[in-house]
């Protein structure tokens, strides 16, 4: 979870929608010989909020059928001080607010999940829909968030983080909208919450038109756990569906078994291979030291309609909040950071750095059908309410073969 033991502060698109109307199209191999860079990179602020300091924090980023780029996240705004705090009860089982850090508790703000859409590549930005949620917590929905090429848009939604709505379930689900954000269906539970806890984070559309879940999953009933203890629980999640998420299969396993125990987080990002495999790279605790955080990598073959894991470990980049990864159509898969963005053509063997700036908070990136790529994320972290000028930024660039030669970053095996 962003922040465990207390105080911690805080796949990809499977592939880029190349689209030309609605058609998938798949990455272009690329050589292990081939050198890329990145040109044209620009920064700019897309959304501030109407109040400052501003509230808007973990960005969902997707394209639609028509091209158009869409963008979702959560939105607070009200009093800094003053304000009722949660019940007790409600703070014992969300172990809510951190100890002496009473401004996390976003009880009594208005609440939204903000959608945005650029027809014109980013140029402008209209507001969409703005719909409403009460929560202690300050996220609850958008991360997973995803477009069929009917125009239906799909969400992952983490009920546990609804205590004020008892009649919502206290488990993952999904919802879905068939007039661009304005309504929501009602709930969807996509794995039995009398045997699992699940937490979608990623919903990403391969080239075969399934329809991929990543996030993390606690063997253990819905509701049934504090957040703290879920934190420990947390496996990674991935569920396959191919009737756009009507039906699922899965929990299926992502790291070799293992890894498996004591896993400890649920945040991870996939990218789809040229041959079906999927490169993961994952956030999750040391297994040498529980008090750090550091970014894995693994591997998943493609075995049919489904994937084997056979690789899990260290990956060579520092740790910086969810994992971003994009399978571009030049053939690279990008991991995107704030603290740098970096390339793989040989499925994550070598990485290699572009010499661009980081991305903001939490990135998530589309690649347009243009072909230039859009990382859009929020300035600040995972802030107390009201302590942070926060703002929806993006960064946008192209990525282009080069002839100059960049010195690999080794994985270690």
């Amino acid at each position: 979870m962003r922040r465990r033991n207390q105080v911690q502060r805080i796949c990809v698109y499977a592939v880029a929608w190349a689209l030309s109307a609605t058609v998938l199209v798949a990455p272009s191999p690329a050589s292990s010989h081939e050198e890329f860079s990145a040109v044209e990179h620009q920064r700019q602020t897309i959304y501030h909020s109407p109040q400052s300091p501003g509230f808007t924090s973990w960005v969902a980023a997707w394209t639609m059928p028509d091209g158009s780029l869409m963008v979702s996240f959560t939105q607070a705004t009200g009093p800094i001080e003053g304000r009722a705090r949660a019940p007790k009860e409600v703070q014992d089982k969300l172990n809510w607010p951190p100890d002496g850090r009473a401004g996390y508790d976003m009880t009594g703000l208005d609440m939204r999940n903000v959608h945005l859409r650029s027809a014109d590549s980013g140029k402008t930005w209209q507001q969409v829909s703005a719909d409403a949620f009460k929560s202690c917590m300050n996220g609850v929905a958008g991360e997973a968030q995803t477009a069929f090429q009917d125009g239906t848009v799909i969400r992952g939604v983490w009920g546990y983080y609804l205590p004020y709505n008892p009649e919502l379930p206290k488990t993952g689900y999904l919802e879905r909208s068939t007039d661009g954000t304005m309504t929501w269906g009602k709930p969807e539970v996509f794995l039995d919450p009398a045997k699992y806890s699940a937490w979608a984070k990623r919903l990403r559309i391969l080239r075969d038109g399934r329809l991929i879940m990543l996030g993390g999953v606690a063997r253990v009933p819905a509701n049934s756990r504090t957040r703290r203890e879920y934190s420990g629980l947390f496996e990674p999640l991935l569920m396959v569906s191919s009737d756009r998420g009507k039906t699922w299969k899965g929990p299926l396993p992502v790291v070799p078994a293992e890894h498996q125990r004591n896993w400890g987080g649920e945040e991870f990002d996939a990218a789809e291979l040229a041959n079906g495999d999927l490169l993961c790279v994952f956030r999750r605790p040391d297994p040498a030291d529980k008090r750090r955080e550091v970014r894995w990598q693994g591997l998943l073959k493609k075995s049919g309609e489904t994937w084997t894991p056979v690789h899990a470990g260290p990956a060579p980049f520092p740790h910086s909040g969810h994992p971003d990864v994009l399978a571009t159509r030049e053939g690279p898969i990008l991991h995107l950071a704030t603290r740098g963005i970096h390339w793989t053509n040989d499925a994550g063997k070598s990485w290699h750095a572009l010499q661009i700036p980081g991305t903001a908070y939490y990135p998530r990136t589309v690649q347009a059908a243009d072909g230039r790529i859009f990382a859009f994320g929020h300035v600040g972290g995972d802030d107390a309410y009201g302590k942070v000028d926060q703002s929806i930024v993006m960064d946008s660039f192209r990525l282009v073969r080069s002839a100059s030669s960049q010195s690999p970053q080794k994985k270690p095996r």
